[in-house]
């Protein structure tokens, strides 16, 4: 089983918060309303693990996938959020100005904008602090079963998942989300090693 140790978990641990507190606070001006985050949690998994993750499984969901290149290598960053939580997303968003039963319309526009705010924030952050350069691909929606997001994501490598476990709180509404970042184990470790001598 692939493994880092907890100072290089630590490390990552501490990328994705600072991404994601700057990624909040234009979400925050988005809604005009104060979006709470907690720190985040990062476990290393495998496909097969995430394909058994309890909270996850048989589920809908509906995900923002952002493809990357180069010095990391080649990857994949997703923003996924169960059905249930996206739709609160998007009424958050759009307040009172849409009827309730309009909102599915707006939902792959809202959340591919979400996505794209906290997917480049991370992005961003890690090419930043790394000095690695990284080219992004235009993000691709998604809404359906969980597990044909982590299927079309598999590769022919032996790829680990970084998983991060985000809570947001807005208004007394908590809204569960996870973040997926696919890489070989290689570069996940070399990552971790970077952050730790840059941080």
């Amino acid at each position: 089983m692939n493994y880092i140790s907890n100072l290089e978990k630590d490390s990552l641990c501490e990328l994705f918060n600072i991404s994601l507190g700057a990624a909040a606070k234009l979400l925050s001006e988005m809604v005009s309303d104060e979006i709470l985050l907690t720190v985040p949690t990062l476990n290393l998994i495998t496909s097969e693990e995430a394909l058994s993750l309890q909270n996850l499984k048989n589920r809908d969901v509906c995900t923002i996938d952002q493809k990357f290149v180069g010095g990391l290598g080649d990857g994949s960053a997703f923003l996924l959020f169960h059905k249930s939580s996206s739709l609160e997303i998007v009424k958050m968003m759009l307040k009172d100005y849409i009827p309730i039963n309009e909102v599915s319309q707006f939902e792959k526009d809202a959340l591919s904008e979400i996505g794209n705010i906290i997917l480049n924030s991370i992005l961003s952050n890690l090419a930043k602090i790394s000095e690695l350069k990284i080219e992004t691909r235009v993000p691709i929606f998604f809404s359906g079963k969980y597990e044909e997001v982590i299927n079309s994501n598999k590769t022919q490598g032996e790829d680990s998942i970084l998983l991060v476990f985000i809570d947001y709180t807005l208004k007394g509404k908590d809204v569960k989300g996870y973040i997926f970042f696919i890489l070989e184990f290689s570069s996940i470790k070399n990552l971790s090693n970077v952050l730790l001598n840059k941080m």
